[in-house]
């Protein structure tokens, strides 16, 4: 379990954190696509609040808003899977300070977790989304074709953490 603390400490950005919730999800402006996703999976809202509830998904609030939800799905030992929905409005206003707050909790998660993987799915239509998963540090590994729930293609990106580094 991580804390909200730690994961503040971690994002270094002057914005609160607490665990995420399903009733959090309804507040956020998502992208079409993400809210696409969201009404999709019929279990998806129910996900967040386990996630949350496990110290494994938090909320961000500034601004009066909640600026993103995001947290890590662990697969099995030593592999997990991030996933992220951020608020439109919120993410415009504060795009470089999350962007660096994200990329120092991707290094601090990876170690207090024990991974040895964390991977995330990005749309190939997601331009924005691709190139910020590079900023991130994480590596293309594959193309999934017709993998999204409206048939697009992902991509897969990957980190790998090794505690001998």
């Amino acid at each position: 379990m991580v804390t909200p603390n730690q994961v503040r400490q971690w994002l270094n950005v002057p914005v609160r954190v607490v665990p995420c919730n399903q009733s959090q999800l309804k507040l956020m402006k998502l992208y079409p696509s993400a809210q696409n996703v969201v009404d999709s999976l019929p279990d998806y809202r129910e996900r967040i609040d386990e996630l949350g509830k496990a110290g494994l998904g938090w909320a961000c609030i500034g601004d009066g808003r909640i600026l993103a939800m995001f947290g890590v799905a662990p697969y099995w030992d030593g592999c997990a899977e991030a996933w992220l929905m951020v608020d439109t409005y919120g993410i415009s206003k504060r795009r470089v300070q999350l962007t660096k707050g994200s990329r120092r909790f991707f290094n601090h998660i990876g170690p207090a977790l024990g991974l040895r993987r964390l991977q995330i799915m990005v749309s190939v239509a997601h331009r924005e989304a691709v190139s910020w998963a590079h900023l991130l540090g994480f590596e293309y590994e594959a193309t999934l074709k017709r993998y999204g729930v409206d048939g697009s293609d992902h991509l897969v990106f990957a980190r790998f953490y090794d505690k001998h580094a």
